[in-house]
């Protein structure tokens, strides 16, 4: 297997439907200042195989180096001996340039044939788990028995939360105030529970433009007490980038009620999946996000991060 290294036009036109909106080259482009170097490469025999993105910075090559996840891209559904021959090229790869490359997988529900080949053969091949994150997502087909879906003391908080009198409003993206209000109470939340908030309102505002994008408000006697902004990163699956409630106000379960809601929205929508995103940094996991997720009907899933040494 073959490796060549293409310009952006090359790689939008071999892989014009990349796995997921992040490993697309617009998005690539527009966070571009954020490594040293962006390599586009291809993976070749007879025919062009996969194709991946990975940033440099210094002596390490990121997939993705601004994203929640990176990976592979795919023409078709390859087979194991073809993606084995290109993790080896990858691999030597690495080792000619002298750099460490990590990569950061999707959840399996992004593309379950190919992700579990892919992750099985780096585990056949010895590449390095750096870490797994545990990953939440919500099944929006199970949604008309969500009551059941949820245990006891999850249904008494939603019965709570919606007596509450919360208002539900899916703001106006072309309206940059109202999506200030959106942004100023998930940072407010983070920064009340000492998070970190990456994405900056003007990194926000730029990125909508490449990718489509939806953000809610929930009201509460006419205040903004929760927040949530959603990608659309492959078709049939929304990922909740940022939510929270403000401080202040989770005695009344807000985001129970907005987590309702937005489940209720994009099911309405036809969707299959909404991505809830990992509960854990670095592999370790926070409890209480963690129960939150699972309380409110989420499964766990795995995401993985290789690091592949040039040794």
């Amino acid at each position: 297997m073959n490796i060549t290294e293409l310009t952006s036009s090359e790689y939008s036109e071999l892989f014009f439907s990349p796995n997921h909106i992040f490993n697309s080259v617009s998005f690539t482009q527009l966070n571009a200042r954020k490594c040293e170097k962006i390599h586009r490469l291809a993976f070749s025999d007879s025919k062009a195989r996969m194709g991946i993105t990975l940033g440099q910075r210094e002596n390490v090559l990121y997939s993705p180096f601004s994203a929640p996840f990176g990976g592979f891209d795919y023409r078709k559904d390859e087979s194991i001996l073809k993606i084995e021959e290109a993790i080896n090229a990858l691999i030597q790869y690495g080792k000619d340039s002298n750099k460490t490359i990590k990569i950061t997988f999707p959840p399996l529900f992004y593309n379950e044939s190919l992700l579990s080949k892919t992750i099985a053969t780096l585990i056949n091949q010895h590449a390095q788990i750096e870490f797994t994150e545990i990953n939440y997502h919500f099944d929006l087909s199970t949604f008309p028995h969500f009551n059941s879906l949820i245990d006891r003391g999850a249904r008494k908080n939603l019965n709570n939360a919606m007596k509450q009198g919360f208002v539900f409003e899916k703001i106006d993206n072309e309206n940059i105030s109202d999506i200030e209000r959106a942004y100023n109470v998930i940072k407010a939340n983070r920064e009340s529970h000492g998070y970190p908030l990456r994405m900056s309102l003007s990194d926000v505002l730029e990125t909508i433009k490449i990718i489509p994008a939806e953000f809610f408000i929930v009201k509460l006697n006419n205040v903004d007490v929760a927040a949530a902004q959603i990608f659309h990163i492959k078709q049939g699956i929304a990922q909740v980038i940022y939510w929270g409630d403000a401080p202040g106000y989770g005695a009344s379960r807000p985001m129970n009620f907005l987590s309702y809601k937005l489940f209720e929205y994009y099911y309405n929508c036809g969707l299959r999946i909404l991505d809830i995103g990992p509960s854990t940094e670095s592999g370790k996991p926070n409890y209480g996000l963690c129960d939150f997720k699972e309380n409110i009907g989420c499964t766990a899933t795995l995401r993985y991060t290789f690091s592949l040494q040039p040794i």
